[in-house]
């Protein structure tokens, strides 16, 4: 509940926004992990340098924040599935990588020069970020090749908090009763499995 009320005061109540989940142009860096802190201070020090900032995994929620959405426009895309296919995604992508809380799997020797890690999250040989300077981060970003092209959109949606859900909870009841809505699939939790 804390936590909740915490990021809806920072960056508003998640709202239903659909979320690019393809390749977008330029130098990039990916985010992964549960620590929406983190992306905050990496979108606050990437402002204004080119850099496109991706969401990974458990982080996908971040884009239903209006606030931090119309805050940060380099905020560009989701990249990538759950977790546990962190060591597909990560070798294939053209920047670096950082992990925030949680879900960190041995790296493989293909990307494990570009993963960062942050907070309590660690790996042997894995460069740490430490007095949230993610300069680093950002070095590397700029040193990698980027996407070198931007793949035709695909989108999700995401955003569907409490307060989304709750505000058409009239209309859901409506149209089960009425016999229009067949069948309700609810997701839960983190894994993304």
């Amino acid at each position: 509940k804390l936590l909740d009320a915490g990021h809806t005061d920072k960056f508003g109540a998640p709202t239903p926004t659909p979320v690019n989940h393809a390749e977008v142009e330029g130098k990039c860096i990916l985010v992964s992990g549960h620590d929406i802190a983190d992306l905050e201070k990496l979108l606050e020090q990437t402002e204004g340098t080119g850099i496109n900032v991706f969401t990974h995994g458990e982080m996908l929620p971040a884009h239903g924040y209006p606030k931090l959405k119309a805050r940060f426009p380099h905020l560009a895309a989701h990249y990538g599935g759950p977790w546990q296919l962190q060591n597909f995604d990560f070798a294939k992508f053209p920047g670096p990588i950082i992990m925030t809380t949680n879900c960190i799997m041995p790296p493989r020797p293909k990307y494990k020069h570009r993963l960062f890690t942050v907070g309590a999250t660690g790996f042997p040989g894995c460069t740490h970020v430490s007095h949230d300077d993610f300069s680093p981060v950002i070095a590397s970003a700029l040193a990698e090749k980027g996407f070198t092209k931007t793949a035709e959109p695909k989108t999700y949606l995401t955003g569907f908090g409490h307060e989304a859900v709750l505000g058409v909870a009239d209309q859901v009841i409506a149209a089960a009763t009425a016999g229009d809505l067949k069948r309700i699939v609810l997701i839960g939790g983190c894994d993304g499995s």
